[in-house]
């Protein structure tokens, strides 16, 4: 099959889920299609004259991810794949890509930056059911066994904190100076500008960078800008093979269940706003401190909850910690917040339908693991 026929395929029902922009790529010098999504799309050889998104990558690679023998991040994170113009939209390629693998199936149409009613889940059951917790357990890694996790707080979706877990990463051992060598030829997407309001939309200002630069700046003081607005920050990379031996999976879940692991790396004052994922969380804190505001589940309707898609899934807040606005939210009154501050070396389980705010304490470097445990599904 062509490349043309292959990015016409790819591309043929990406509008049904709420892209549209056009897409190049260019596979060499002499070798370049592009793909105008929109309602319907269509595919034309040669170089646009505008494209939204560009994608450099060579042909042998491309025609792996499609036949799903490669990732796309991962490329993109090893150098191997380039992108330029539009990084909101760009980033929604895994998705297209998926999409296009599992044979363009049907699907409601989703607005990208519409927020959505949340659906309810079994989580919120779960913790509704159970003693109100104030405080958030910290165990050390050799007094908790996968058996005691298992049975203690898999289960019954409560956090815990295993500190001293990642002894044994040589990632956590590196100097800063080690660190620059391992990351030298690695990239990764950057947030700036007003990340934060614009919390999950694709209208955020992202921008490729790499990686080995981004940490060598964080040696630098990070300005205080007088709009407000957060600094740069390195969220939600995915690890890109070439780390993969400097860390070890959590021994808690097997490990057909995780997906890819992703990296967060970034200075003093870098914020996730309140959220919840739809999967448990094992989080590693490498660098430095973060701090978590948390709140159980079944807080849904007191925190102001929406989704990014009709059926659920990515599920954000209107509802501020840091800011309470009890007018707008009188039953935040009664949700209970536990704050944690994760140091160097713990890994915080973080079950699945928790919300959860991220603040940057210090210069920090982190590694996340989502894995569906399949607790209540």
């Amino acid at each position: 099959m062509d490349l043309q026929t292959i990015l016409g395929k790819l591309f043929a029902n990406a509008g049904a889920v709420g892209i549209e922009g056009v897409f190049q790529f260019v596979f060499g010098p002499h070798q370049a299609l592009w793909s105008e999504v929109k309602a319907s799309s269509h595919t034309q050889a040669g170089r646009h004259a505008n494209p939204d998104v560009t994608i450099e990558v060579a042909e042998k690679d491309f025609l792996q991810i499609m036949a799903g023998l490669a990732n796309v991040e991962e490329l993109f994170a090893s150098g191997r794949l380039k992108i330029g113009g539009n990084m909101g939209l760009a980033t929604l390629l895994p998705q297209i890509i998926d999409h296009a693998r599992h044979g363009n199936r049907p699907v409601e149409k989703v607005d990208m930056n519409k927020r959505y009613p949340t659906p309810s889940r079994f989580s919120e059951t779960l913790t509704a059911s159970l003693p109100i917790q104030r405080s958030i357990e910290r165990q050390p890694r050799s007094e908790l066994s996968v058996q005691d996790f298992q049975a203690r707080y898999l289960p019954h979706g409560i956090p815990v904190i295993i500190s001293d877990a990642l002894q044994d990463w040589p990632l956590f051992k590196l100097s800063r100076e080690q660190t620059l060598v391992h990351f030298a030829e690695l990239q990764g997407i950057t947030r700036h500008g007003d990340y934060v309001k614009k919390t999950f939309s694709t209208e955020r200002d992202f921008r490729s960078t790499s990686m080995a630069d981004f940490i060598a700046s964080l040696d630098s003081p990070t300005p205080k800008r007088a709009d407000g607005e957060p600094p740069a920050y390195m969220g939600n990379n995915i690890l890109p093979a070439q780390l993969m031996a400097l860390i070890k999976y959590p021994p808690y879940f097997d490990p057909s269940l995780f997906i890819p692991p992703r990296i967060w790396i970034g200075p003093k004052g870098t914020l996730t706003p309140l959220h919840r994922d739809d999967t448990d969380n094992l989080f590693a804190q490498v660098w430095g401190q973060k701090t978590f505001t948390l709140a159980a589940p079944h807080h849904r309707d007191a925190l102001g909850t929406w989704s990014t898609a009709p059926q659920g899934g990515l599920d954000g807040c209107d509802f501020n910690p840091d800011a309470p606005d009890y007018e707008r939210f009188p039953s935040a009154r009664d949700v209970t917040f536990m704050r944690v501050t994760l140091e160097a070396g713990d890994l915080l389980f973080l079950p699945e339908g928790w919300f959860h705010q991220v603040e940057s304490v210090s210069t920090s470097l982190s590694v996340n693991f989502w894995v569906n445990s399949g607790r209540g599904w």
